[in-house]
């Protein structure tokens, strides 16, 4: 009897599906529809699928043609991808938006690939600038100069005898005779708090350099952009961002009023790539005076903080402050001293850099913020400095638990084996810029040597531990390769996964990212360290959709760093599309 039920009911199996109702019919709608496509997902399996389906703001389904197409409808946008590459849209884990929009308002900039470039700007300053008023070049690292060292005084005295000069790159600095002179910085004038006034040890002179002593000078001109200058050419950077794939930053250091700015371009349906705001912090200070920064740094809305507090366009970040000085300038603090030389101007044998922030400093910044929700990052650039923040670290954690928060590491240049396990253990993750491996990392071997140069950006250790994000740490100049710092994402990219320099040597070999990873660098870990992985970083249902179309299979192409985006999609809505 019972095999006879059993024959009845494979018999009618097929009916039983035929009058079973279409899948499409109960399939929710879809606004826009990409199919005929290779959708590199990114999600735990790196999962590779064919189509992926949009509703409002929100990823409805991502599959095979077939299983996607069901949620067509007669409004729904179809877009054949003709077998194009989708990729979550890219993330940029540390930016200067505001600075690099407006840093070429009144000129372009020129770039600077050697010296020479150096003297040429300068002298045609001095024919543009009466005598008598500043030259300025901003952050103009000697690392990436044909000569790899900085401008010296005299040579800037014969350049320019008439005009001030100052030549920055960070946190180290050279200027001229006449700078010293009309900032009365002399022999006897005393260093700053962390800072150094560079004197020839022979002769007791002032050799022009400045280390964290910028603030001596005096008359140099500031910016004139207005509020609404600031607001157009912050647009007009983000537009750029789209075209290269970005749909989300974070403002490394920022201000309420780039908040509040970012915020009006939102209200008014202007903003174009989601923002991750960290707030810029000063940790000096009593106990006391600490707290009630802190506590006043939300503002009177409660909209600026604390950390994870915001919508799916503009989310707090972690505070962050700056703990130690440049790899590009000579100032990061590290555990042994840097070799004398030209390239960053370094006559002393027992230069290790400079430590802006105290141990102590960091230890009650750190605890009073995570008391308060807060996540902290630091600008933390030598082996040294990451030493003295992961001590501090550990001591936070031991009053107030601090895995949750995901305390951060900002450039984390030169981690050690013993740091990357204590990483792990109190979930302390990291923003990394691969464009300085690709920029600087040839001047660096040569200053550092082999064995210092091994543990200088180890993405395939990072990732044995911890998360790391890409970011380029964009200042200054709009042109994706030729700003300071470049922050075309497909140079990070490739970067990471060939760590070529661009002098063409490999550096490094064995902490090469492959392609999925190098990927997931600039779109989950990002949104990981930004606590919003939950929204963005990989193409899966319920998920904001933001993707990008891209000229060629990333998995198998020769040229990645090239890559051309065709489409960025945020939230549905196409904000660039390349016009062929």
């Amino acid at each position: 009897m019972k095999a006879r039920y059993l024959f009845l009911i494979l018999l009618a199996l097929p009916f039983l599906v035929e009058i079973t109702p279409v899948e499409g019919q109960d399939a929710e709608p879809a606004d826009l529809i990409y199919h005929h496509a290779k959708v590199l997902t990114v999600d735990a399996k790196f999962t590779i699928a064919q189509a992926i389906a949009v509703k409002g703001d929100r990823i409805l389904a991502v599959g095979t043609n077939d299983a996607v197409l069901k949620h067509k409808r007669a409004r729904t946008r179809l877009i054949d991808a003709k077998g194009r590459n989708i990729l979550p849209g890219l993330y940029d884990s540390h930016t200067h938006p505001l600075g690099a929009a407006t840093s070429e308002f009144n000129e372009e900039l020129p770039y600077l690939k050697s010296l020479d470039d150096v003297f040429a700007y300068i002298r045609k300053k001095t024919k543009e600038l009466p005598e008598g008023e500043w030259i300025v070049l901003r952050f103009a690292f000697p690392t990436r100069f044909k000569e790899a060292r900085f401008p010296t005084l005299a040579e800037l005295d014969a350049v320019a005898p008439k005009h001030p000069v100052w030549h920055n790159a960070g946190p180290a600095s050279m200027v001229n005779s006449m700078a010293l002179r009309v900032s009365n910085i002399t022999k006897e004038t005393k260093n700053p708090r962390a800072g150094v006034i560079v004197k020839d040890p022979k002769t007791g002179e002032l050799t022009g350099m400045l280390r964290n002593a910028t603030g001596l000078l005096r008359g140099v001109p500031g910016g004139k952009a207005s509020t609404q200058d600031r607001r157009e050419a912050v647009k007009k950077l983000f537009a750029l961002y789209n075209s290269f794939g970005i749909t989300s930053i974070s403002d490394r250091s920022s201000s309420r009023g780039a908040f509040d700015l970012y915020s009006d371009l939102h209200e008014k349906n202007e903003l174009t790539v989601r923002i991750n705001v960290c707030p810029g912090f000063n940790p000096s200070g009593t106990r006391e005076e600490i707290v009630k920064r802190l506590d006043a740094l939300p503002g009177k809305d409660k909209k600026y903080g604390p950390t994870g507090r915001g919508g799916v366009w503009i989310r707090i970040g972690p505070i962050k402050f700056f703990l130690d000085g440049g790899m590009l300038n000579g100032t990061a603090y590290m555990r042994q001293p840097w070799p004398p030389g030209p390239t960053y101007q370094i006559v002393e044998k027992d230069y290790r850099g400079l430590l802006f922030t105290p141990p102590e400093q960091v230890k009650i910044l750190g605890e009073e913020a995570a008391r308060r929700g807060w996540a902290i990052t630091a600008h933390c650039a030598g082996e040294g400095a990451m030493d003295v923040l992961l001590d501090s670290y550990e001591f936070v954690d031991r009053i107030v638990p601090i895995k949750d928060l995901r305390f951060c590491i900002t450039h984390a240049n030169f981690p050690s084996q013993q740091n990357l396990e204590r990483c792990k253990r109190l979930g302390v993750v990291a923003d990394v810029q691969p464009a300085w491996l690709y920029k600087d990392g040839n001047t660096l071997n040569n200053v550092l040597g082999k064995e210092r140069i091994r543990w200088f950006q180890p993405y395939k250790s990072w990732l044995k531990y911890t998360t790391i994000g890409g970011g380029s740490d964009h200042m200054v100049k709009l042109d994706p390769r030729k700003a300071t710092n470049p922050w075309d994402p497909w140079l990070g990219i490739e970067t990471a996964v060939t760590r070529k320099l661009e002098s063409g040597k490999v550096l490094v070999p064995e902490e090469c990212l492959t392609r999925e990873e190098a990927l997931r660098l600039y779109t989950i870990n990002n949104a990981f360290l930004g606590r919003e992985e939950k929204d963005k970083g990989t193409l899966e249902r319920g998920k904001l959709a933001d993707f990008i179309v891209i000229d060629r299979d990333y998995l198998t192409c020769t040229d990645l760093g090239n890559t051309r985006v065709l489409t960025t999609v945020v939230g549905g809505r196409v904000v660039f599309e390349r016009k062929e």
